[in-house]
């Protein structure tokens, strides 16, 4: 893969030369003479664009241990015949970027309009693989047709789309081992220079202050814990600040990502029913053990680690583990295959959420078209797009707006959002000069506490 740093990008895409050097980009607007129309109607992929990016991350504590100074994605750019590039974004990661660029020969020569067609062919590569494309050709679909892309798939049932404050232990932004990090390749610095504000948050106190801020700014009536940091009494002494601050009047969940042990787990079930508690999210590892607790404790359990695919459906109908799915349109294979998850969903009787990792505009977009077109999603969904700084997205404008805890289906055509160029660029050239490749959450947390394993509790 060709690697372009941001004075040549941005030169070649003034010039009208497309990264991938194969065709001229030509802007997105819709022209009204016959024979465009026609192309329109018969558009063809000429080229594609994969573009990694490395976006600013403050350091988040989970149970893998600390976000990195930047998380990483893969930009994808559908070039058609007629001038129009649809848009999609992915997961980050070298890996990733090389299944990408496998789909060029399997993509040109084919219609945007027909991307089922090759569906199985990218699946095979990887469900994200396949989902950064196919969101690309939904874009250029909708653009090809003065349509949302939420019109193309049954048109939304709902116009806006909740999401829950997503709460994490965190250090400061510029605390000293962010700011020595060999990997950083940004001017951030102490105080106002700092990624962000939000400051220190590793007490139940400061996560309780932490929500509160999330709620006045953004308006969240829904706040999840990102727990498996601290010790398991810390964590639920976390939600009774919480719960305590909002005066029992929000829902509250709960994530340890598989760290704690089943005793433990129905230990804190039983004082998590004195909370308004809307699941306890995978507080252990398995369907075996998730379906333990549901029996014994008796609350509404959710998960993204013990069905995370199609084929751990089966299974799940077996063991019963959960109440509550949480689909992600990257690791199921797409917005279409979170279409189906929902109807499956409803059959099985689980209520529906969406998962949420590191992600940059255009998968927001893509989160928020997800909830638009499926009837099915009844609970909140999570979202780490609240953690991306003001204007370090790579879409134009302003990053999308939360508001009353709520995000509103772009208006424009496609995904209703645009790269911005120049953002891209220096994204681009963030993840050249920064040397991360793969995410790896475990060494980061080990500059801060050497010899740091996680820890089962």
């Amino acid at each position: 893969m060709m690697h372009w740093n941001r004075r040549v990008l941005l030169a070649n895409v003034a010039a009208g030369i497309s990264v991938a050097g194969a065709r001229p980009c030509v802007a997105n607007t819709l022209l009204d003479d016959d024979a465009t129309d026609v192309n329109r109607r018969n558009l063809k992929i000429t080229g594609l664009r994969v573009t990694p990016i490395a976006l600013p991350d403050p350091p988040l504590l989970a149970a893998g241990g600390c976000h990195g100074p930047y998380f990483l994605r893969n930009i994808v750019e559908i070039e058609t015949d007629a001038g129009i590039v649809g848009i999609g974004e992915t997961r980050g990661g070298e890996r990733t970027t090389v299944e990408l660029e496998k789909c060029r020969q399997i993509l040109i020569g084919n219609s945007p309009f027909a991307y089922r067609k090759f569906a199985s062919q990218i699946l095979a590569l990887g469900n994200s693989t396949y989902a950064g494309i196919e969101l690309a050709c939904l874009d250029a679909i909708g653009r090809a047709t003065n349509r949302r892309a939420c019109e193309l798939l049954g048109g939304p049932v709902r116009e806006q789309v909740e999401f829950s404050s997503y709460l994490f232990f965190r250090y400061a932004a510029d605390h000293t081992q962010v700011l020595n990090d060999r990997r950083l390749a940004d001017r951030r610095a102490k105080g106002d220079a700092a990624l962000d504000q939000w400051g220190e948050v590793r007490t139940p106190d400061a996560m309780a202050e932490l929500a509160w801020k999330f709620h006045k700014k953004f308006g969240f009536r829904v706040h999840k814990l990102k727990a498996g940091v601290f010790s398991p009494q810390v964590e639920l002494a976390a939600m009774r600040a919480i719960n305590d601050r909002f005066g029992g009047k929000h829902l509250l969940r709960i994530d340890p990502n598989g760290r704690w042990s089943l005793p433990t787990s129905l230990q804190i079930a039983r004082q998590l029913k004195e909370l308004p508690l809307e699941y306890y999210e995978d507080p252990v590892e398995g369907q075996s053990a998730m379906a333990d607790v549901r029996s014994q404790s008796g609350l509404k359990m959710s998960t993204n680690m013990c069905v995370t695919q199609f084929h751990h459906i089966p299974s799940a109908i077996r063991t019963q583990p959960i109440d509550i799915v949480l689909g992600d349109h990257h690791g199921w294979g797409g917005v279409t295959a979170f279409q189906t998850l929902g109807t499956i969903a409803k059959t099985l009787g689980w209520g529906l959420s969406q998962h949420s990792n590191n992600h940059a505009g255009i998968t927001m977009a893509g989160m928020i078209l997800a909830g638009a077109i499926t009837p099915e999603l009844t609970y909140a969904s999570d979202t780490h797009y609240v953690w991306l700084p003001e204007n370090a997205d790579i879409i134009e404008g302003k990053n999308l707006e939360i508001v009353d805890g709520q995000m509103r289906v772009p208006a424009g055509v496609g995904l209703g959002i645009n790269l911005d160029r120049d953002k891209l660029a220096r994204a681009h050239e963030t993840y050249q000069r920064c040397g991360m490749r793969e995410r790896d959450d475990a060494a980061t947390m080990q500059m801060f506490q050497p010899g740091w394993k996680p820890t089962l509790y």
